[in-house]
């Protein structure tokens, strides 16, 4: 009979093996469901916080109240808007919102399709909006992206991108001329 050296590592390999044969099919302890479960209460968090202020959004587009539309943004916030150039800050914002006022817009159905990438700081929602006039008739629809910034008062919107499926008709006060 020859005599063989093992190597250190199969001593090794073969300690784990009988380690896990051992305990195979026996549950050592139950995996802790408390990290999903932080997380779920986080999204669930997130998902509130947004929504809540989507609610906001739609009050100020329902009042025409500019002060209530600025309370759904960040401080830092731009807006993307389809053939325009970036609007920065409060009055960059409220010339969004104007514009927005002027041709008609006083309310909208937003179909949140998710969210991605959330860190403690950012998180983007993708969504489709139908633009609704006073009398609540489509006037068309938008696709948005919006990063959310995490501020000392929430969630807020921080980028506000959005496209429009189709051009918007015209405002009203250019249907009259």
């Amino acid at each position: 009979m020859t005599k063989r050296n093992f190597h250190p590592s199969t001593l090794l390999l073969l300690s784990a093996l009988i380690v896990v044969f051992f305990f195979a099919g026996r549950s050592i302890s139950p995996i802790p469901a408390w990290p999903n479960d932080r997380i779920a209460a986080t999204i669930d968090s997130v998902n509130e916080d947004i929504r809540n202020v989507q609610f906001q959004f739609r009050d100020a587009l329902n009042s025409g109240d500019s002060a209530l539309f600025l309370k759904c943004y960040a401080p830092d916030a731009c807006i993307l808007a389809p053939n325009a150039p970036i609007l920065c800050g409060q009055r960059g914002l409220l010339q969004f919102f104007k514009g927005t006022r002027q041709a008609g817009v006083r309310d909208g159905n937003f179909n949140p399709i998710g969210l991605y990438g959330q860190t403690s700081e950012y998180v983007t929602q993708q969504g489709a909006v139908e633009l609704l006039d006073a009398a609540q008739h489509p006037l068309g629809n938008v696709k948005v992206l919006i990063v959310w910034k995490k501020t000392g008062e929430g969630w807020r919107i921080f980028r506000h991108m959005l496209n429009f499926d189709a051009p918007l008709p015209p405002t009203p006060a250019s249907r009259t001329k």
